[in-house]
């Protein structure tokens, strides 16, 4: 005995299968059609469900629909495009806030790049002027103690080779 299908007890997965067959027995090639005809008979068999009875599914699952149905659709529909246009608008903020990060970033590598090379460019000479005044400051010191000598009293020269006899 055949029985009607209930719309309930069809598993989705089972519908896009076929689906899929149904495209195939549309398809210009004569072998997928016959293929996809005889899959058709063998789930009907199957599933104990006749011709008519598949008729009425798809007339029940496709071609009517109420008018309520499309209204809330249509409402969802547009609930959705405008929670996807706000979602847009704030990655284009995040996108345009996170651009000039981005300048300000790059403007700041940039500055300090300028400085490095400054500081490596000072380096060497950094060490010259060190040295240059360590040799003055020798000098000075040197140069300081002579005159300081020349200007005190000096006492009777020792002869200190009467010390080697």
């Amino acid at each position: 005995m055949a029985r009607t299908p209930d719309s309930k007890d069809i598993d989705p997965r089972e519908i896009k299968i076929l689906s899929d067959i149904l495209a195939l027995v549309l398809d210009e090639q004569p072998g997928h059609a016959a293929t996809a005809l005889e899959r058709i008979r063998q789930m009907a068999r199957r599933d104990v469900v006749t011709g008519g009875a598949l008729k009425n599914l798809f007339i029940t699952r496709i071609g009517t629909v109420s008018p309520q149905n499309v209204i809330a659709r249509e409402k969802g529909l547009r609930d959705r495009v405008r929670d996807l246009e706000r979602r847009l608008s704030q990655s284009e903020s995040d996108t345009r806030t996170a651009q000039s990060r981005l300048g300000r970033c790059q403007m700041d590598m940039g500055l300090l790049q300028v400085e490095v090379a400054t500081f490596r460019l000072q380096k060497p000479w950094r060490y010259a002027a060190l040295a240059f005044a360590t040799g003055a400051g020798l000098l000075v010191g040197i140069a300081g103690t002579q005159f300081y000598h020349s200007l005190t009293t000096t006492r009777a020269v020792i002869d200190r080779a009467t010390y080697l006899r």
